[in-house]
């Protein structure tokens, strides 16, 4: 079973890691020589977010099987991130939005873990050896739950960031249920083609979600903070 854990922890920390230089290389040194966040502040944030992402994973289990509790689930995850980020030295401040991604990015590599790892594991114990298809499958799953829980988080830091938490959270609620809903029904069609198809739903929504909250709309958020702060910037990315 140990070299499952090994594969499961690459197929889910090589994605938060790639997330991680993607969105962030613009706004950190050597891109901008002062950079945008503090490297303390973000991976210990994201430390956090490991143990947040491995007790909701443990929540997680003892609910599957029911649509309603995976709804509340999702509610539930945004406002974990909520409670931590909702403290004074986060509350208005242009860094928060990047710990926020930290946060969730954290949360994400942690639950991903869970589900790739109880995935071959049951494979595993069907007796049903995993050919390309399957290692494919994970690998996307792993990006999937990365990319959903880094954007729920920066969504999260917004809110924080602009003195609107919950408003910001039911947003992240919103994208976040949908989500869950469709990785509930892929659990739920496990062994059939459908399992395939419901996936790509659910990575689609992601990587949507996620390109749209650390990509395309980053950079205007911190832009917008900094002016909300009395602060000015002529080197933001674009």
């Amino acid at each position: 079973m140990d070299y499952l854990f090994g594969l499961a922890a690459i197929v889910t920390f090589v994605p938060a890691l790639i997330l991680m230089y993607a969105v962030l290389r613009k706004y950190t040194y050597p891109a901008v020589e002062q950079p945008f966040f503090s490297d303390p502040y973000f991976f210990g944030l994201f430390t956090v977010g490991l143990v947040i992402g491995t007790i909701l994973f443990m929540v997680y289990t003892y609910i599957l099987g029911s649509l309603v509790y995976v709804i509340l689930y999702g509610m539930i995850q945004c406002l974990a991130l909520v409670v931590v980020m909702n403290l004074r030295r986060f509350r208005g401040k242009s860094d928060s939005v990047f710990y926020g991604f930290g946060l969730g990015l954290g949360a994400g590599a942690a639950t991903a873990l869970g589900f790739v790892y109880y995935l071959a594991a049951i494979s595993q114990r069907l007796g049903s050896s995993m050919g390309i298809a399957d290692y494919v499958f994970l690998v996307v799953m792993g990006f999937s739950l990365a990319m959903q829980f880094a954007a729920v988080g920066t969504t999260v830091g917004e809110g924080i960031a602009r003195h609107n938490p919950f408003q910001f959270a039911m947003e992240a609620m919103i994208y976040n249920v949908i989500y869950h809903v469709v990785f509930f029904i892929m659990l739920e069609n496990a062994g059939s083609l459908y399992l395939y198809v419901t996936g790509a739903m659910a990575f689609a929504i992601s990587a949507a979600y996620c390109i749209y909250t650390d990509r395309l709309k980053l950079a205007g958020v911190v832009r917008d903070v900094l002016r909300m702060e009395g602060k000015k910037r002529n080197d933001m990315p674009r």
